[in-house]
């Protein structure tokens, strides 16, 4: 059935996203389709938020997209948490604005509509920095690396850091923090490193040597930035189990899941 709509121009209306939201899902959208059918594109980063996230704690989504992440942390954040997300790019954004409003969460998700880096300024951003290998709609590869020439421009973007925003945001706290924004990890974590040095969330980051060459570093890179500050570092996988992993370790595609905090990594370890 998903071969089957997987071409399919409709926008479907479904009312139970993560069991009491509602949400327009454009199947024939790689990220949404994936969505409708299987519940979440995220799986296995939702299994980790049901064991890590409680009422009251803050979260900094950074490539939010159309809100799958956002959403399921506001639900477990509640009227008492905050959910800051960051999407950049203009279309995108709009639909995550719908489904903030849709779902009367404006008091708990902040939308930015910035990017996040290492620098201040405004900058062009590309549809994908070459890391599309099938020819279906794929709307979340947007980056600020792609090449001029070869890579679509979406359009130009208003880049921050998150550590110039701490007090404009009113960060008074910070509990878990995602980073995927397609080679521009490193760059954003270098941005918000007082901020991760303040706070010590657990931190989810897309660890992927592709983009990561694109945007001229490696994937350990990201690793040995953080590791200073405490962290150790996990693989993530299927239903939120977690695998030590190392830099020497990386393979081409990751999602790493780093925690510092030894409370925090005794419960969703169990060591």
């Amino acid at each position: 059935m998903r071969r089957v709509f997987r071409h399919s121009r409709a926008v479907v209306r479904v009312h139970d996203f993560d069991g009491n939201l509602t949400l327009d899902l454009d199947l024939a959208e790689h990220m949404q389709r994936r969505i409708f059918w299987m519940g979440y594109y995220n799986l296995r980063l939702v299994a980790l938020l049901d064991r890590l996230l409680a009422s009251g704690m803050v979260v900094v989504d950074v490539g939010a997209n159309i809100g799958e992440v956002s959403l399921v942390c506001a639900n477990r954040v509640g009227a008492a948490g905050r959910v800051i997300a960051f999407e950049p790019v203009t279309a995108i954004a709009d639909e995550l604005e719908r489904n903030i409003q849709v779902n009367a969460l404006q008091d708990v998700v902040n939308l930015r509509r910035e990017g996040l880096a290492d620098v201040v300024g405004q900058f062009d951003i590309y549809a994908s920095c070459g890391q599309d290998d099938s020819d279906e709609s794929n709307r979340g590869l947007g980056s600020l690396h792609g090449a001029p020439g070869s890579h679509r421009v979406l359009g130009r973007i208003d880049v921050e850091t998150l550590d110039g925003l701490a007090t404009t945001l009113g960060l008074h706290r910070l509990d878990f923090m995602k980073v995927d924004v397609e080679g521009g990890e490193l760059a954003c974590l270098k941005g918000a490193l007082q901020t991760i040095a303040r706070f010590l969330p657990v931190i989810a980051v897309e660890v992927h040597e592709r983009s990561a060459r694109m945007a001229g570093y490696r994937g350990r890179d990201i690793l040995d930035l953080l590791a200073p500050l405490g962290y150790v570092f996990l693989r993530l996988e299927a239903r939120g189990q977690l695998v030590p992993i190392s830099a020497d370790a990386l393979g081409e595609y990751q999602d790493v899941i780093c925690l510092a905090d030894p409370t925090v990594r005794a419960r969703l370890t169990g060591a």
